[in-house]
């Protein structure tokens, strides 16, 4: 299974209809591919988890980059797993609201870290923080 952790940054501040329109196309178009994740939103970056199958996976980070929502797509972690972290989310969010003051601080250090550690190949800052989000919505 792949999974696949990006930051990109909105065209403009989206509103609570604009983002709950991005989620109900994802999660439609996530169910269908088989594909899972958990999907960020805070100060207009969007951090996003996407796994599935390789190739569902693939379809769907390529329709991301393309979207015109948003630009400077950054993949922070791509690799293999195991194990899904999100296998009965097609879309979990969490917008800036819902997240605690500790969260929004690990969010705005992973921005602010991420050109730099995007070109490195280990993703792991990435994975840390999907993981804290993975244990806040058990």
């Amino acid at each position: 299974m792949r999974r696949i952790v990006y930051l990109s940054t909105a065209t403009k501040l989206m509103s609570d209809a604009e983002l709950m329109d991005v989620l109900r196309v994802s999660r439609g178009n996530n169910t269908r591919d088989e594909v899972t994740g958990l999907l960020l939103y805070q100060g207009g970056n969007f951090i996003q988890l996407l796994e599935g199958k390789a190739d569902a996976v693939a379809t769907v980070y390529a329709r991301v980059e393309k979207d015109p929502r948003h630009h400077s797509v950054l993949r922070m972690l791509d690799g293999e797993s195991t194990e899904r972290l999100f296998p009965d989310w097609s879309m979990a969010f969490r917008p800036a609201g819902g997240v605690t003051a500790q969260q929004r601080q690990e969010i705005a250090e992973f921005i602010a870290k991420a050109p730099q550690e995007a070109a490195t190949t280990s993703g792991r800052r990435a994975l840390r923080l999907v993981s804290s989000f993975v244990e806040s919505m058990r």
